[in-house]
């Protein structure tokens, strides 16, 4: 779950701050400063892969530092933020949104940590205008957590609680995208005083009930290992249902599916699958190992330290499923509670550091998580002497998006970017015809498959008006098959004797136009 931090560098965060030392000078920004080092070492040790950004604002907002997990970066960079003007809430917010919705999209759960002054710096008709202008609720799941660099009795924090409660209280209220808001809130982190172990307090209180670790066992058949899962998972709840499901204390894991049964359920959330460290709470990732003995039965006079440091020397579950499911092309299913399912699948991160994982992908709650495999509790073996070759009682998947040859992987449009990345990827073919022609029909048809199959015959409409467009849009240099193929996959995909036949393929027109050199 990404961070931001977003903090006020305005005009009225250099007021120096009294302290019973008079040696010892402090401004509400060096108290936020500290604010910030505090909550980066919490998550140096208890949450090192989470990515965390920070924002500076005034009247206006800047990235001072993009989302990262080198936390030096942001601790160097505080002591280079200048000052600013006045206190533009608002703005900042504008700002955040744009910075989430660019690196993560709208289905990212996110948590922003705001760190003020307690001043909003206008009077209660000002502060109703600032409430209006508000960009809340996102059109991404978030939680606000507002820490106020102030006194808890300061008459300016009286007048600026109403804003602050207003800013949590919009951020949990349900989106227009589908999500149904957080079930957990955001909350305010008043210091009980204005002094840096006053707010370094406070900081921790945010940490420990927002940024805890979530350990678990996962267990298949006698094998068992303890995992931490990253982030942690929240509370979900099933639609048109009061239902709370959380996760259980053990994952089992009781199947396992090939990728091209599987198919690309909607998750709800995605989590990296850490084995616990045999070296105790020392800071180190992944490391095991035993003391190796020698021949005679004796240690070979390593210390527990060094040896402890190769972690191939240790087998673990871990590492085993992950080779497992990586070579097979398989993934696990894996029971989360009551009528609650995720699957588990290798995954490696995109980054130079290469980092290989197990993912664990979890389904919407209810047993119909993923239809086309039909009731998720009435999953298992095949009965003995059963002629059929299917390994679980399931229809083999089909992937209609792709017109089920291949094994590649359908269109799960869980996202809006995602269906717009392949809209686009059609109109990058449109203008590269007559080359392209055949990658064009082939993404035609893989989009109007996974149109069909989930009645969006509207997306259908609007990528013919699209070509239609194109071929409005020609240069007159442009070949004459140009103007030919637009026009003919455009009419093909409005066609109503083909409408909704999901098992039609368009073709490509057939035209035999040739260039002729003319010599004097």
């Amino acid at each position: 779950m990404p961070t931001v931090i977003l903090l006020d560098v305005s005009l009225s965060m250099s007021r120096p701050v009294p302290t019973s030392d008079a040696t010892e000078t402090h401004t509400r920004f060096t108290i936020a400063t500290a604010a910030i080092n505090t909550f980066l070492d919490y998550l140096s040790i208890h949450a090192k892969l989470e990515y965390v950004a920070l924002v500076s604002f005034s009247s206006l907002y800047e990235v001072s530092v993009p989302f990262t997990r080198d936390y030096d970066s942001i601790r160097t960079k505080l002591p280079q933020l200048e000052e600013g003007d006045k206190t533009c809430i608002e703005t900042a917010l504008a700002g955040v949104n744009q910075l989430i919705l660019n690196e993560w999209g709208y289905q990212t759960a996110i948590q922003i940590v705001l760190i003020t002054d307690g001043s909003c710096g206008v009077g209660a008709i000002g502060r109703n205008r600032i409430i209006q202008a508000l960009p809340l609720p996102a059109s991404y799941p978030v939680k606000i957590h507002i820490l106020p660099v102030v006194s808890p009795h300061d008459p300016c924090l009286q007048q600026a609680m109403p804003l602050y409660q207003k800013i949590v209280d919009l951020a949990n209220t349900p989106t227009n995208n589908g999500s149904n808001g957080n079930i957990t809130r955001g909350s305010i982190f008043c210091p009980d005083q204005l002094s840096v172990p006053g707010i370094i307090t406070a900081t921790t209180r945010l940490c420990e009930q927002y940024y805890q670790e979530f350990w678990c066992s996962l267990k298949c058949g006698t094998l068992e290992s303890r995992v931490q899962l990253f982030p942690a998972p929240q509370p979900a709840q099933h639609e048109g249902l009061s239902t709370t499901y959380t996760l259980a204390q053990q994952l089992h894991i009781i199947g396992f599916l090939t990728q091209q049964e599987l198919g690309t359920p909607i998750a709800v959330s995605k989590h990296l699958v850490i084995p616990q460290s045999q070296m105790g709470n020392t800071g180190s990732r992944d490391n095991y190992g035993s003391k190796t003995p020698t021949k005679d039965g004796t240690s070979d006079g390593t210390t527990p330290e060094e040896d402890m440091s190769d972690p191939s020397k240790v087998p673990n579950f871990c590492v085993l499923l992950h080779g497992a499911l990586k070579v097979e092309g398989m993934s696990a299913i894996v029971q989360l509670g009551s009528d609650w399912w995720g699957t588990l699948s290798a995954w490696c991160e995109a980054s130079r550091a290469r980092r290989s994982c197990l993912l664990l992908s979890i389904l919407r709650p209810g047993i119909s998580a993923a239809p086309w495999l039909g009731p998720l509790d009435q999953l298992g073996p095949i009965e003995d002497g059963s002629t059929a070759t299917e390994t679980v009682p399931v229809r083999t998947w089909v992937s209609y998006s792709s017109g089920g040859s291949g094994g590649s992987a359908g269109s799960a449009w869980a996202r809006p970017h995602a269906l717009l990345a392949d809209v686009q990827k059609v109109l990058r073919h449109a203008r590269k015809l007559p080359d392209k022609t055949q990658h064009l029909y082939k993404e035609l048809n893989r989009l109007r498959r996974a149109a069909i199959s989930l009645g969006f015959s509207e997306l259908l409409t609007c990528v013919g008006s699209a070509l239609e467009r194109e071929c409005a849009a020609l240069p007159a240099s442009a070949p004459p098959d140009c103007a030919l193929q637009l026009a003919h996959a455009a009419a093909a995909l409005r066609d109503p004797r083909t409408a909704l036949d999901i098992k039609h393929t368009l073709q490509p027109l057939t035209t035999n136009f040739t260039v002729t050199t003319m010599s004097h």
